[in-house]
């Protein structure tokens, strides 16, 4: 592996676990537990754009572990790992079938949150977490449109 590539993945997986930690700072003004901005996700997005996908996975598995660790729980690590696995793989599968930047996002945004309730699943022993999905649904169409015009915004913007 190249130094270059290296540099680049460590400053994008800083850069995420950054991003995370201001996310951790100011909460939604909701009150719906999960709901998050996911502004570190810009991140994970760009690298799947820009990088190559072992690349990009390796940064959400690096933000996740960190993120986890310092921030939030271990807890919150199955919720995050759960979620940021299912949306990686979704986000893969929307950009091969042409989908935009911010429909990708959008798409990943509802897997992410997918992942969460099956996590939740698991751990309660029971599906009734899944009442919650809808409102999940809805939270991820709009924070995953934000994340996705911010991404494109800053792709925009490095040309």
């Amino acid at each position: 592996m190249k130094a270059a590539r290296i540099t680049y993945i460590a400053i994008l997986s800083a850069l995420a676990v950054v991003f995370g930690y201001i996310e951790s700072l100011f909460p939604l003004p909701v009150a719906i537990p999960g709901v998050k901005l996911g502004i570190s996700n810009i991140v994970i997005l760009f690298a799947l754009l820009k990088m190559n996908k072992s690349d990009a996975f390796f940064i959400l598995i690096v933000k996740v572990l960190v993120c986890s660790l310092l921030f939030s729980g271990i807890n919150s690590f199955f919720y995050s790992f759960s979620g940021g696995i299912i949306s990686f793989f979704a986000m893969i599968l929307a950009l091969k079938l042409g989908l935009s930047i911010i429909g990708t996002s959008m798409a990943g945004g509802i897997f992410h949150n997918l992942g969460q309730i099956l996590a939740a699943s698991v751990m309660l022993g029971s599906f009734s977490a899944f009442y919650y999905f809808p409102v999940l649904v809805l939270s991820g169409l709009i924070v995953g449109g934000i994340t996705g015009l911010l991404c494109k915004t800053v792709i925009l913007r490095l040309k």
